[in-house]
């Protein structure tokens, strides 16, 4: 007796969903705690305003997993996920890998339309970015340093990169840090490879863009209040 074959169950469509952002880091704490405070914040600014204005939806992923890995990861999790992201951001640093790997990494990503928040050497390079301008590579436990100190003038044991309250003293020097981070990505040729920038990073465009959506909800709040 011939077996029934019944119809096969096919997936839903997915639709392509506005303003909805995957931060997919190699880091599963340091980046994870960072970048999901701030989309903690950006939700709270736009509570009460769902029914007037698209509402960014952050999914913050820590893969635990670097360079095209870390993309074969992403290429994955995108697989199974029921949301269709209108924009996908990988957050990784240059660490001690082959030079070729991070270039191509960066390459591949823009290949798929994926943007990159990449930090060579370190990404508390970006976290330096907020009280200096840092001009020459060091290394990595030199950041350390540097991080401990400014943590303790303003009022810290010290610099310990998984506590919540280094992200909230940060917040009020984000524009410090994209002004440093711009002026340094910028003294560098446009040919120059990525792995031949260093110090360098390019993770103040991911935190632009965040504080462009707070804009946009701060200047509907702000209308509310006149008309």
């Amino acid at each position: 007796m011939a077996r029934k074959v019944g119809k096969r169950k096919t997936r839903e469509k997915r639709i392509l969903e506005p303003a909805t952002y995957l931060v997919a880091s190699e880091g599963t704490k340091t980046e994870v705690l960072y970048f999901q405070q701030m989309a903690d914040g950006l939700s709270r600014k736009y509570q009460g305003y769902e029914d007037r204005v698209t509402v960014p939806n952050f999914d913050i992923e820590g893969m635990g997993t670097s360079n095209f890995r870390l993309i074969e990861d992403v290429v994955a999790y995108l697989r199974t996920s029921p949301r269709l992201f209108e924009n996908i951001w990988l957050v990784f640093d240059k660490d001690d890998i082959p030079e070729n790997y991070f270039d191509n990494a960066i390459k591949k990503a823009a290949s798929l339309g994926w943007q990159t928040a990449w930090a060579n050497d370190s990404f508390e390079l970006w976290f330096l970015l907020h009280f200096e301008y840092l001009q020459s590579g060091i290394m990595r436990e030199q950041y350390t340093e540097k991080l401990d100190m400014y943590m303790k003038k303003e009022g810290l044991e010290g610099y310990n990169k998984n506590d919540p309250r280094v992200t909230e003293i940060l917040q009020n020097r984000r524009n410090s840090a994209i002004k440093n981070a711009q002026r340094l990505e910028e003294s560098y040729e446009m040919n120059v490879p990525a792995s031949q920038k260093n110090p360098c990073t390019t993770v103040h465009h991911l935190v632009r863009e965040i504080i462009e959506l707070e804009r946009i909800i701060d200047k509907i709040k702000m209308q509310e209040r006149y008309f």
